[in-house]
């Protein structure tokens, strides 16, 4: 029997995203309109980011809040492709949007 493997705290995860990204604390305090010792205290696990900074790192990273929050795709009933899909969606103007809205709708009629 498997052993469910431990979720990543929050301040773990901002370190990765920001490392991968190549940023500095520096320069993703200054894209957000912080500062830097508030993005070290949320990457020491010492403070937390708002809402509102959480909703501001998702849309820098262009990952889900979910994500910066830890909450895996199963804990919300969402496959991996889902998830994809849901993202590239997501990045599209209305009007591709409403595009792919009629084609999928057009594509379940058919099945």
């Amino acid at each position: 029997m498997m052993e469910k493997q431990e979720k990543m705290q929050i301040k773990d995860i901002l370190k990765n995203l920001r490392l991968d990204a190549k940023v500095s604390q520096k320069q993703l305090a200054d894209a957000l309109g912080i500062g830097q010792a508030t993005v070290c205290q949320w990457e020491k696990g010492t403070s937390k980011p708002t809402c509102d900074a959480i909703i501001a790192l998702s849309g820098y990273y262009n990952v889900s809040a979910d994500f910066i929050l830890g909450i895996d795709d199963e804990d919300m009933g969402m496959s991996k492709m889902e998830e994809a899909c849901l993202g590239l969606f997501s990045g599209l103007p209305d009007n591709q949007q409403e595009l792919i809205v009629r084609l999928m709708r057009n594509l379940h009629g058919l099945l």
